[in-house]
């Protein structure tokens, strides 16, 4: 149910050259109009129908109506459109029975004499008056009143317009006042003359004798201020004389679902049926309910569907954006708006370079459905509110080369950042003073909800992160993001960023990746070189070091070292001594920007804090946010870049296991997930009192010899590539411990693990002799041993056994 299957465009969207037509009065009164098409394409609005009762009713003296109308909106609303719906109608008695039925409004009416003014015709050389005489066939009617100047009296309107059922059309006069003003007559000036005219004209058809005929007058008060006062001292004069006010209409209501009325009866040509437009809004309220089920809109699905089925082929946000920018100075609003949505929708059923048309995958014409890369849409963007232009090509469209753009290329989406981007600048348009702008989040994820869409991905990957990179992208203090030709963070943070070379984001690396690596415990590596350069390392035979290098372009196979390194590790003598962490080169790239965004973000912490910068300036927490975010970025580089661990092993060469960085908590301890990965390939131990751990010394260490030069077994460790990583001082408490024990002996260095029995050996003590006898007692004590044998009556007495 995609758009170009079930809705036709009509040919006119298509035709550039009636982009740019704006029909007025003088089209009306010089027959330049086709009737039905004018009807085919425009719908008749609640304020249309109520100006087409009234003036009829009056016409035909079935009620007492007012005798002036004031259409009442700002320029480009609709007034002159509603003006040649009347004169249409009023003019051709058969199209209006086909328009309004057979017994509806003004059918007992033949044609009905219609005669106007345009204000743009400043160069009137017999005023309005003469005009409108002229149109009549009366000019001599006031010939008097030609040279100079001078204002009919209501008894000359009377005499003028009394007969036939008359319609006055009088617009956009402000601008004629303007220039009257500068216009002298005598001592006075042709804007009082005329303002006088226009007030016993409305006085004049006040009157019983002109009960058919009527005025009807557009206001642009709200666009041109100079004239405006003149025409409501005529207004206020009308009052004060007839004792009544004139009947003010609008021609559109802004807040009801006229407006897509307008712009489907505009626009299009062919609409699908209710079912189908209720299947279409039923998509798009399962695709809200899976979002609200995932806690990231407040929307509500039933709601959803409703306001859908109302807009339908449009997105019902359209009119509530719309609002925020219709009172931009120059923009014509309803006119503005369906000249905007002409060219979106010829741009959304034209083939692109690639021979892709939106049409044919969209279901709707969404608010962000608008090509930036077309000229002509973007000059309309662009002339609703100049100032966001750099905002636009910087930021959402510049053929592949903004933000939003390289966004949707690295993520691999279609238009996921384009259209958010787009979204929120349309919210963002307003150019008035008190004007809402930008959207909440979850008002974001509400409004991109559709069928097909991850919006989940959207939130995470682009709503999150769009603003951290876009330029021109602000948040409020209640939350919106919305666009603004200022600066934000994210360029001082690009400025910042591009400043540091190379070798300054190294630097940072090191030095964040030091406080993720710095030994503690300290059993399993002792020392640390993150990225160093070759001769900046010098293993030692008593330290583990663990080198963090960068990840090689072309790395030796068995190893995935580079081959500096790999060269390295085969001439170090103590292989056993060194261990390696790296990676993949594919990602190292994006590790060295994140560094680079992350010293930025830090520097500029800095900085405002040596400003003194409150915390609660929303510039610091923007920058306290943009921080978190692009920590856990780097993280992800990080997490990307090194994920292999090499060790020495067997035979001298190189072992490569995976290791994975794993955050948690915002907490990462490097030493433990090399020490745990490690004990688990059996190259660290922690078993070092054990009598294991002895033995396997005097096996691998003492090479199963049975005397050795203590720094040889100490050697051995750091050289022998079989040997476990432990703590450092396990061997020497392991020796002394020996020692202790008399299972091992130093004698002068050299440790002799198997010592020959000593001599045994006995200490004789007298206790006591008996001087009579010779008689004694001994205490006598083994050494050496823990038994004495003796004899007696033998002539020597043998110890120890």
């Amino acid at each position: 149910m995609i758009l170009s299957n079930t809705c036709k465009p009509r040919q006119s969207v298509f035709d550039r050259s009636r982009r740019d037509v704006v029909l007025n009065i003088d089209d009306l009164l010089k027959d330049r109009i086709s009737p039905d098409q004018f009807f085919d394409e425009n719908f008749i609005t609640s304020g249309m129908q109520t100006l087409l009762d009234k003036v009829f009713e009056r016409l035909e003296g079935r009620s007492n109506q007012a005798s002036t109308f004031l259409l009442s909106q700002a320029m480009g609303g609709g007034k002159t459109h509603n003006m040649i719906a009347l004169g249409l109608l009023a003019k051709n008695p058969a199209l209006r029975s086909k328009i309004l039925g057979k017994n509806g409004q003004g059918s007992r009416l033949g044609a009905i004499r219609v005669i106007g003014f345009n204000g743009r015709e400043s160069d009137a050389a017999f005023g309005i008056w003469g005009e409108l005489a002229e149109q009549l066939g009366k000019k001599e009617v006031f010939r008097d009143l030609y040279s100079p100047l001078s204002a009919p009296g209501t008894t000359a309107w009377i005499n003028l317009l009394k007969g036939e059922p008359t319609i006055i059309f009088l617009d956009e006069l402000p601008p004629y006042f303007a220039n009257a003003k500068a216009k002298e007559i005598g001592e006075t000036t042709l804007a009082h003359v005329t303002n006088t005219a226009l007030s016993n004209l409305m006085v004049a058809v006040d009157r019983p004798e002109l009960s058919n005929v009527c005025v009807v007058i557009s206001d642009l008060r709200a666009t041109y201020e100079d004239g405006s006062n003149e025409l409501n001292q005529a207004l206020d004069n009308l009052a004060n004389e007839a004792n009544r006010s004139s009947l003010r209409l609008e021609p559109v209501n802004p807040q009801g679902d006229e407006l897509y009325h307008i712009l489907r009866t505009r626009l299009f040509s062919d609409l699908p049926d209710d079912e189908t437009i209720r299947v279409v809004a039923q998509d798009y309220a399962e695709a809200v309910r899976k979002a609200k089920q995932m806690d990231i809109t407040n929307a509500t699905p039933e709601s959803f569907a409703a306001q859908l089925i109302e807009s339908y082929p449009f997105h019902f946000s359209i009119r509530d954006l719309y609002a925020r920018f219709k009172e931009n100075p120059g923009f014509q609003q309803t006119r503005g708006l369906i000249r905007l949505m002409r060219v979106i929708v010829a741009d959304m059923y034209t083939a692109n370079s690639k021979g892709v048309r939106r049409a044919d995958s969209a279901k709707l014409v969404h608010p962000y459905d608008f090509n930036l890369n077309n000229e002509e849409i973007q000059s309309e963007i662009r002339s609703i509110n100049p100032s966001l232009t750099e905002a636009i090509t910087h930021d959402i469209a510049k053929d592949g080369h903004s933000i939003a753009e390289e966004l949707d290329i690295r993520l691999g989406t279609t238009d996921d950042a384009q259209d958010v981007a787009k979204l929120i600048l349309v919210a963002s348009l307003a150019a008035v003073p008190g004007a809402t702008h930008g959207l909440r989040d979850s008002d974001i994820v509400s409004y991109l909800c559709a069928p097909g869409r991850d919006i989940s991905a959207v939130k995470k990957n682009v709503i999150d992160y769009l603003p951290t990179q876009a330029w021109y992208l602000h948040r409020s203090v209640d939350g919106r993001l919305f666009f603004k030709n200022i600066q934000n963070l994210a360029a001082k943070l690009h400025s910042q960023a591009n400043s540091y070379n190379e070798e300054s984001c190294l630097k940072e690396l090191r030095k964040y990746l030091e406080g993720l690596f710095t030994p503690h415990s300290r059993d399993c590596y002792q020392d640390m070189r993150v990225l160093p350069a070759l001769d900046e390392v010098e293993l030692k035979m008593d330290r583990v070091t663990l080198i963090i290098t960068q990840p090689a372009t072309n790395p030796v196979q068995n190893s995935k070292l580079s081959e500096e390194w790999q060269k390295f590790y085969d001439s170090a003598d103590f292989k056993n001594r060194v261990l390696f962490l790296t990676g993949s080169h594919r990602s190292m790239g994006r590790l060295i920007e994140q560094t680079r965004q992350y010293k930025a973000i830090t520097d500029i912490l800095a900085e405002f804090n040596a400003e003194r910068m409150a915390s609660s300036d929303l510039q610091y927490r923007d920058a306290e946010n943009s921080q978190d975010k692009i920590t856990l970025s780097l993280r992800s580089a990080l997490q990307e870049t090194f994920t292999t661990l090499v060790y020495p092993s067997r035979d001298n060469a190189l072992r490569v296991t995976d290791y994975r960085i794993h955050f948690e908590n915002n907490q990462f301890d490097g030493e433990k997930l090399i020490r745990d990965t490690l004990e688990q390939k059996g190259k660290f131990t922690t078993d070092v009192s054990s009598d294991t751990f002895r033995k396997k010394v005097e096996a691998r260490l003492f090479r199963n010899q049975q005397k050795s030069q203590w720094n040889e077994v100490l050697r051995a460790a750091a050289t022998n590539t079989e040997w476990n990583f432990h703590d450092p001082k396990a061997l020497d408490a392991l020796k002394i411990k020996m020692l202790d024990l008399s299972g091992w002996v130093d004698d002068g260095g050299i440790i002799n693990r198997e010592p020959p029995k000593p001599e045994t050996q006995v200490n004789i003590q007298l206790l006591s002799r008996n001087p009579d006898t010779g008689e004694a007692n001994l205490k006598i004590t083994p050494v050496n041993g823990d038994k004495v044998s003796h004899l007696q009556n033998y002539p020597m007495v043998t110890g120890v056994s």
